[in-house]
């Protein structure tokens, strides 16, 4: 192992003292010889002048490696020297030449230059140039040739373009070294015919023609930036464009393209020497019209676009940001901004205002100064909505009112005491006070009922109170029960708000009675035929009064309403002449020498007959009336199955056609035979003395205590059945 690892040392150090040995390659200097010709061929060597061996050769024309295509050969000649070779020299081949050398200490390089003396020759011949205006052109004069020609652009003048004038590098026009021609910011004067020359001393020179032509794009020559109409007017926007024709000419409305034929719009264009000129004309001019119009035009070689703003000169705007403070009982503060959008000068302001009622308010207009900014409305009502409104004017005219603004004042107690105050004895223990609300400009708020006062007349205690909450019902009622019997009571009602209670009504004195007017009697149906119906009653005794007559009183199907009176001592009643296969609704209330009591609860009777009550529905109840005893017939031995399914049929379809709704007793008449429903509610009628009520049956001229007038007997109906 350790021969072997000092052999690798010793070889390593040798070939480190090598590389420190050798030494940096040198080139002989070298150029290629005087007077090469064109298609003659030529040669040079790249000789190693000094430096150690090996070398790497290699050759570049103009800094770029060499192509073969250009008829160039390169190769070694030995190990000191390399060799080019051009075969055919042409004016390619003229340019610098490259020899690099390298070896591993280094390099070196020389560059001789070949030169051919040769006229002037195209490298890229002048062509016609098509430019736009406002933009630069280029004319190419691609030229060659040793030494390097001078080139000479001139421009033709006159008519028949035969005189020119040499171009000089000056404002808007450069030639650059390679003998292109620049030409910034294009005008009409530009466009013409244009020369190149071309001449180094060898030979000829040479001399292209080429033309330039300046296409010009649109422009707007003239156009109001500003212009106005007033409402209802014609307006007029022109625009004048110049530039190459086709020209194609449209019309925006802020920022929407306004496609013809348009709703009120006309366009039209007018072609002159250098353009056209362009107009849209706005017929009835309205508000919304105003704004930016834009005029947009295009030709094949651009476009331009330029703006209109339309005023239209009308009625300002509303009022902006109403509003109103500070509201009070009788007052509120109204305040707002001025208008905004285009609107000549304004005059003045004028603010509306009105009640909200079921009744249109009476409106009310003040006008203000331009300068003013709010105002204070006065002598409003308590409790009451109010709606404001502002509008501008101008001297075109008014403007549109603001949006409307609600707003409600406070409230305060009400003005004034309920109206029509009745006050009557319902029974011993009751009075039933009846009144209408204060007039509705009183109320100074919204009702929310009233405070029923009383006490014992002549009482020096202070009044008891009842409070009853406020309905929409054109009349108030309420009961004061548990008073003292034969007891004179002292009654007055005031209204009351959220601000708190109005003035009481006067006093009204009123006494409670010794007894009770009669419970309503228990009321049934004997009898129902085809023209007639037949009740009977039961007396209920609650009072030590006896019934001294009856009320009854029954109401058809389209609501007309009958009254009949019987005496105390009568137990029953035929109403006749009714109309067949109707339904009649009957109650019956009795009289005592304290008063009417209430009505019974109402019995539906619907007579013989095939009539149908238009929008009738009989109820259908859970037990069929063909199970109940006066249905069954004496002779059941004899109905035959078919008759039994004939009853069940009919059965049925009753069941589903009478229907009474909800709180009456229905009576069905069938052959004299009568079904009854008992009511499912039975509701109570007021106690107040009916006012149809006229003179009880056997109650001496002006006797009793109901205090009505009883100077006359009612005499019983002629034709009509009493028991």
């Amino acid at each position: 192992m350790a021969p072997k690892f000092l052999t690798i040392i010793v070889w390593m150090l040798l070939t480190l003292d090598l590389v420190f040995l050798m030494d940096v390659p040198k080139l002989h200097i070298f150029g290629f010889p005087e007077g090469v010709e064109l298609g003659g061929s030529v040669q040079i060597l790249c000789n190693l002048n000094k430096g150690s061996l090996p070398v790497k050769f290699s050759w570049t024309k103009d800094g770029m490696p060499i192509s073969e295509k250009e008829g160039i050969e390169t190769g070694i000649f030995n190990d000191r020297s390399s060799i080019l070779v051009i075969q055919s020299v042409s004016y390619v081949n003229m340019g610098n030449y490259t020899c690099v050398v390298r070896n591993d200490k280094g390099s070196d390089s020389h560059t001789a230059q070949l030169i051919i003396p040769a006229p002037p020759f195209w490298k890229e011949q002048p062509k016609d140039t098509e430019a736009v205006h406002g933009q630069s052109a280029s004319l190419h004069c691609g030229i060659g040739g040793y030494p390097r020609p001078k080139i000479t652009w001139k421009k033709a003048y006159g008519t028949q373009s035969k005189d020119f004038l040499v171009v000089h590098n000056e404002y808007k026009k450069t030639i650059l070294e390679n003998g292109t021609l620049v030409i910034d910011s294009l005008k009409e004067a530009d466009e013409g015919v244009y020369t190149c020359e071309a001449e180094n001393g060898v030979g000829e020179g040479i001399q292209a023609t080429v033309r330039l032509s300046v296409h010009a794009p649109p422009t707007v020559t003239s156009v109001k930036r500003r212009t106005s109409a007033k409402r209802g007017e014609t307006a007029v926007i022109e625009c004048e464009i110049t530039g190459e024709q086709p020209l194609l000419v449209s019309w925006e409305k802020d920022g929407t393209k306004l496609t013809m034929p348009f709703t009120r719009f006309e366009t039209y264009e007018e072609a002159n020497g250098k353009g056209v000129k362009a107009t849209l004309l706005i017929s009835n001019v309205q508000r919304r019209d105003q704004g930016n119009y834009l005029c947009s035009v295009q030709n094949d070689y651009g476009s331009v676009k330029d703006v209109t703003a339309l005023t239209v000169q009308e009625p300002p705007e509303s009022p902006s940001d109403v509003k109103v403070i500070s509201v009070n009982s009788r007052s509120a503060q109204v305040i707002w901004g001025a208008p905004s959008g285009i609107s000549t000068s304004i005059k003045q302001f004028v603010i509306m205002f009105w009640k909200n009622s079921k009744v249109s308010g009476k409106l009310h207009q003040v006008s203000l100064t331009s300068t003013e900014t709010s105002t204070l409305l006065r002598d409003l009502q308590p409790g009451n909505e109010y709606t404001v409104q502002l509008l501008a004017e101008n001297d075109v005219g008014r403007g549109d009112p603001s949006d409307p603004v609600t707003f409600e004042t406070k409230e305060e107690e009400p003005e004034a005491p309920p109206v029509d105050v009745e006050v009557e004895a319902a029974d011993s223990h009751t009075l039933q006070i009846s009144w209408k609300p204060p007039p509705t400009d009183t109320w100074n708020g919204q009702l929310k009922g009233y405070h029923v006062g009383y006490k014992v007349e002549g009482s020096a205690s202070q009044l008891a109170y009842e409070t009853v909450i406020k309905t929409n019902l054109r009349e108030e009622k309420t009961l004061l029960r548990n008073l003292r019997p034969s007891t004179r009571y002292s009654v007055a009602v005031n209204a009351f708000n959220s601000a708190g209670d109005g003035p009481a009504s006067e006093e009204i004195v009123t006494s409670t009675l010794n007894g009770d007017p009669p419970q309503s009697p228990e009321v049934k149906v004997k009898n129902v035929s085809q023209t007639s119906v037949t009740i009977m009653w039961s007396p209920r005794v609650n009072s030590d009064a006896s019934v001294e007559q009856y009320v009854l009183e029954y109401v058809d199907t389209d609501q007309n309403k009958q009254e009949f009176h019987a005496p105390g001592s009568h137990k029953e009643y035929c109403i006749e002449g009714l109309e067949s296969g109707q339904r009649y609704s009957i109650r019956v209330a009795a009289y005592n020498m304290f008063g009417r009591g209430d009505f019974s609860p109402s019995l539906v009777v619907i007579t013989e007959g095939n009539a149908r009550v238009p929008g009738y529905e009989p109820i259908v109840h859970e037990t069929p009336f063909y199970f109940r005893l006066y249905f069954v017939i004496p002779v059941v031995a004899s109905v035959t199955v078919i008759l039994c399914v004939i009853v069940v049929a009919w059965a049925c379809l009753k069941r589903a056609h009478y229907i009474e709704g909800r709180k009456a007793q229905l009576y069905v008449s069938y052959q004299q035979r009568l079904t009854y429903v008992p009511p499912s509610e039975i509701s109570r009628d007021s106690r107040a003395v009916d006012a149809a009520y006229d003179i009880p049956w056997d109650v001496p001229n002006g006797g009793g205590s109901m205090g009505r007038d009883r100077s006359s007997y009612v005499k019983l109906k002629q034709g009509q059945n009493y028991v």
